[in-house]
């Protein structure tokens, strides 16, 4: 009587399902079916020529469908760059929480001090709102510490040299809208502390893009698509690679730089190094 084997086309279909797949549900899954299928070709010894029969038929067909299933899957994801996923999201999240939450404890005498100093200083008001540009491309308040005159708008509408400037960098290189507490609080980064609260309530995080008003959009161009898929950071490359001092250009290449690059680690040695770069006022304006 001749002994029966499972066909080697449909073990090479289950083989081919354990190196393709690299979800490991389906690798178990192809590994135990081969198990039962070898099972089944040494019961055929003992005269059960059906069994093996059955398990071609029955089998095959559903390692077919196991690897149709995560080559489908598969494509359908997105090109993620390693190490960003469901881990990474859930301890970025985590890291903001806790760091903003134990920051805005220990900073709150900070806060009375400044907020003193800038009614002291000008009229208006202490925390100035920023309408920005964040994930999704849905739009929030940025909360910063005033730095201008109340007026500041006005007096930019009313120049046109100052105006052109601003279209151009989205900056001043002198600004006469500053004032004298407002100053200090820009080159030391104190006028930001504000953010700690956008990233608590999770509008921004500790490490990101540069946030952008509604008008720089066309300025990011194709690029914006990627920039919304992020929150924007109170620090990132920009912070620490020369702040003011970048050209527009050359910030928005480092934001896809580091949407590209994004890991834990990075989030991580970028926050460690924003310390020296605010200390020493590098690109502080």
């Amino acid at each position: 009587m001749v002994k029966r084997s499972p066909s080697i086309a449909w073990i090479c279909v289950f083989i081919g399902g354990i190196l393709l797949s690299r979800n490991p549900w389906i690798t178990c899954i192809s590994a135990f079916l081969l198990l039962v299928a070898f099972g089944s070709a040494q019961a055929s010894e003992d005269n059960s020529r059906t069994v093996p029969e059955v398990a071609a038929f029955v089998l095959a067909p559903a390692g077919i469908a196991a690897i149709a299933a995560a080559e489908r899957r598969r494509r359908r994801l997105p090109n993620v760059k390693q190490g960003v996923g469901k881990a990474y999201f859930f301890v970025k999240r985590l890291v903001d929480l806790v760091l903003s939450t134990i920051t805005l404890l220990v900073f709150s005498p900070l806060f009375a001090l400044i907020a003193l100093a800038i009614r002291l200083d000008s009229p208006g008001c202490i925390v100035y709102r920023r309408r920005v540009v964040g994930m999704e491309g849905k739009e929030f308040d940025m909360y910063k510490f005033r730095s201008m005159v109340e007026n500041a708008e006005q007096i930019l509408q009313s120049d046109e040299q100052l105006r052109r400037e601003y279209y151009v960098n989205c900056k001043l290189e002198q600004d006469p809208r500053i004032t004298r507490v407002g100053k200090f609080l820009r080159i030391t980064s104190l006028d930001e502390l504000p953010q700690l609260i956008n990233v608590f309530l999770g509008h921004m995080t500790f490490v990101g893009p540069r946030p952008i008003a509604p008008d720089e959009i066309p300025k990011y161009g194709p690029a914006f698509e990627r920039f919304k898929t992020v929150k924007p950071g109170i620090t990132g490359l920009w912070q620490i690679c020369g702040r003011s001092d970048l050209p527009y250009e050359k910030r928005v290449e480092m934001d896809m730089m580091y949407i590209d690059q994004r890991s834990i680690l990075l989030d991580l040695w970028i926050i460690v190094s924003t310390v020296p770069a605010v200390l020493l006022k590098r690109g502080a304006r």
